[in-house]
Formats: C-alpha cells, sequence, structure tokens
C-alpha cells in the first residue's frame, strides 16, 4: 500500500543511531520500525538508517540481542537525525572519546539527541546546559542527584529547537511518528501508526507515567493536587495535616479520599512513592543506604532497612545484587 504517488526527486532522511553497551533494544526497534513502515508505505526508501558504536565493534543490547554497526565512529557521514541510545550503563567507558563523537555528530546532524538514557552523556558533553529535555522517569532520580542544576521534563520526548529527547521504551515510537508526520504529513504517520495497532501520536505534552501515576490524570483534582506536593517533597516528607492544608481540605476528607480512591491511606502512599525512589536510587545510583535513606526522607538507613524490606522482601544491600536491577524500557 502506498499513500502518495513517488515524488520525481524524493529525498531520504537519514538517521543515526549511536548505541551504547546494554543499550534498550525496545528503545530502538521503536525508532526504526516506523520508517521501515513509512517506507513500505511511501514506495520507496524515504528514510534510511545506521547504527554506530563507539569501539566499531557489534555491542549487546540489554536484552541479549547484538547490533553490529553499520558505519564506523569516524564517519563523516550527515544525518538528519542523530540519537545516542543508552540504557544500563549510563557512564560508559572512553568518556572522552563519546564527548569527541557526540561534538562531531552533533555538527554533522540537523536534530541531535538521546534515546532512554543517553541524556546522561549528552549532559556530561554539555548539550543541556539551558535545554529542556527528558529521560525515562524511572532514571530521573539518579539523573538529578548526578546534575542537580539539570531538571529533566516528565514528558514522553521533548523537542527543544535541534536538540531532541526521548524518555525510552514507545515513547520513542511517538518521536518517530512525530518525524515522519513532520516530513510526510499527519495522515501519513497515523497510517503507519495504525500499523502497530496505534490509535492516537501521543504529543510531548504527554507526560510518563511512575507507578504512582498510574490513574493520576482520573483522579479528583484535590487528590492529584496532593499526591503532587508528595512527589515534590521526597527528601523533607510534608505531614499528612500538612498536606490536607495545602491542597484546601480537612484531614478526615484527604484520608477518604485515598481510601475511596487507591485504597490506602495518605500516608502509607507518600511511604510507598518514597521508597520507589529509594530503589530507583540502588538500581540507578551508587549512593551509599545512608546517603539514600537521606534523599527519601526516612531518618536511618536501618529504618530505611526495615521499611524496604516489608515492602519489597529484600534489604537495599540484597537489591543491587538481584538480576532485576538491571532494568532497561
Amino acid at each position: 500500500m502506498t499513500l502518495e504517488p513517488k515524488p520525481l526527486n524524493p529525498q531520504t532522511y537519514k538517521i543515526g543511531l549511536l548505541l551504547i553497551e546494554d543499550f534498550s533494544m525496545m528503545s530502538v526497534t521503536t525508532i526504526i520500525n516506523p520508517f521501515r513502515s513509512a517506507n513500505r508505505m511511501l514506495g520507496y526508501d524515504a528514510f534510511s538508517w545506521d547504527f554506530l558504536t563507539l569501539s566499531n565493534e557489534p555491542v549487546l543490547a540489554s536484552d541479549g540481542f547484538e547490533a553490529k554497526p553499520t558505519l564506523p565512529i569516524t564517519s563523516a557521514k550527515k544525518f538528519d537525525y542523530f540519537f545516542v541510545c543508552a540504557a544500563l550503563q549510563t557512564d560508559p567507558p572512553n568518556r572522552a572519546k563519546l564527548n569527541a563523537a557526540l561534538q562531531r555528530f552533533s555538527k554533522q546532524s540537523k536534530v541531535f539527541g538521546g534515546a532512554c538514557c543517553g541524556a546522561f552523556m549528552l549532559a556530561r558533553a554539555g548539550f543541556l546546559d539551558n535545554k529542556q529535555f527528558t529521560l525515562h522517569w524511572e532514571n530521573q532520580a539518579a539523573f538529578v542527584e548526578e546534575f542537580p542544576e539539570l531538571k529533566p521534563s516528565p514528558a514522553l520526548f521533548v523537542t527543544d529547537g535541534s536538540l531532541w529527547t526521548g524518555s525510552g521504551g514507545l515513547a520513542c515510537m511517538d518521536m518517530a511518528l512525530r518525524i515522519i508526520s513532520d516530513r510526510f504529513g499527519l495522515k501519513t504517520a497515523n497510517s503507519v501508526g495504525n500499523t502497530y495497532h496505534i490509535d492516537r501520536i501521543r504529543q510531548p505534552n504527554v507526560e510518563q507515567r511512575p507507578f504512582f501515576m498510574i490513574d493520576y490524570e482520573t483522579l479528583p483534582p484535590k487528590l492529584s493536587a496532593a499526591i503532587k506536593l508528595m512527589i515534590e517533597n521526597l527528601e523533607y516528607p510534608l505531614s499528612v495535616s500538612e498536606l490536607s492544608d495545602t491542597v484546601g481540605i480537612t484531614v478526615r476528607s484527604l484520608e477518604r479520599n485515598f481510601k475511596q480512591q487507591l485504597e490506602t491511606s495518605p500516608g502509607k502512599y507518600y511511604r510507598k512513592i518514597r521508597l520507589e525512589k529509594a530503589k530507583q536510587l540502588l538500581w540507578h545510583t551508587n549512593l551509599s543506604v545512608l546517603e539514600i535513606s537521606i534523599l527519601t526522607g526516612f531518618p536511618s538507613p536501618s529504618y530505611l532497612s526495615r521499611l524496604y524490606r516489608n515492602e519489597f522482601g529484600v534489604l537495599p544491600s540484597e537489591e543491587r545484587k538481584k538480576p532485576s536491577s538491571k532494568h532497561a524500557s
């Protein structure tokens, strides 16, 4: 099926993906497959893509899939879109070589950015200063600890001029569909999305949904406001009375709302959010349990450890040894 006649002088838009060891295969496939489908629908190679690695050798994705580079890291090829794709390795070796490659490809590309945890590499190379950007919600706590002067957006993907960043997973498909829409119109993008059972193209202003945000949009406004306050005050937790006063309802009303809508109490819900942040910091940083207990508002490492084991079945010290701690979107 083709949507439009092949143009007399067709242009091929070139995509470059720099793959960092343990990258998210899902993020990469959700970038590439929409372009493949667009080529089929348009009847010609409207998009092409290349893979690069720092070593010029194959690298493994986080799921064990091996990806081979199609271009050397020293390539002088110019790209319309170039993204560094990372997941489990947020600080890969050869930082100087990586920074030099990013600087060069930023100049060889019209749009430049990162997918999933690529924001870590972009930040170290200075690309995110005074820019809007995003990365996967699970890695944002670790990112902020390393770069306190930078504030990631909760959005699925962000376009700030020629700097584009995607949060990983299916959000990379939304970003690819945006590119297709920009180049060939919304009709083509919607048709491509439909081949993947995507009934709507999500826009950049749609936010990611951590576990505690899954039902956020459907909650009563006062309850949503209380949860937002919890998220913004993890290191120095607010009391239930402070939460209720700030959102403008009584403590009893706030407790009733939590019970009716979320089947828990405000205190337990707040504690769950803080424990989840502790888990993210354990997975994605080298911070000590003492430092993590301070950042999540628990009075001591032993208190955090006790609550953590009750919630997740393991001690914080054991969490880092679990295979599940190696997560990628």
